[in-house]
């Protein structure tokens, strides 16, 4: 993933999440999962790895532990979980399953969403990566 897109995922909130704007282009999450999906209709995984600045984990976890609640009564939401590398402390995984591209776009727009990706720029360190995955059994 180009580098620029990636910091753009996660520090869009230092001056406003693009969705929130009319003018502007599509969401940079959403440009990024769009393309990877066979039919925007059907379920796939969103997997987003994060590195941490030192000492910011639990700054981090606890900004995320309040999305994280909120994202998994949303409609469409099939899983939502943060997970912390075993090997080193300052890499997290985020697993999300969506039932559909719709459903991923109304999170995005979600006000905890975009209170998460406005403490972000102060805990990330780099570029964030990002993998579409496709389910084969569905």
């Amino acid at each position: 993933m180009h580098w620029r897109l990636g910091l753009a995922v996660v520090i869009v909130g230092v001056v406003g999440h693009p969705a929130a704007r009319a003018d502007e282009k599509e969401d940079p999450i959403i440009a990024f999962v769009k393309p990877r999906l066979k039919d925007a209709s059907k379920p796939f995984t969103l997997m987003v790895g994060v590195k941490v600045k030192e000492g910011s984990a639990d700054k981090f976890e606890a900004a995320f532990a309040k999305a994280l609640q909120a994202t998994r009564k949303e409609k469409g939401c099939l899983t939502y979980d943060l997970n912390r590398d075993t090997d080193d402390a300052t890499r997290y995984q985020v697993y999300e399953r969506w039932k559909s591209l719709a459903d991923l776009e109304a999170h995005i727009k979600s006000d905890h969403i975009k209170a998460l990706l406005k403490v972000l720029p102060e805990v990330t360190s780099g570029a964030p990566e990002l993998r579409v995955l496709l389910p084969t059994s569905e």
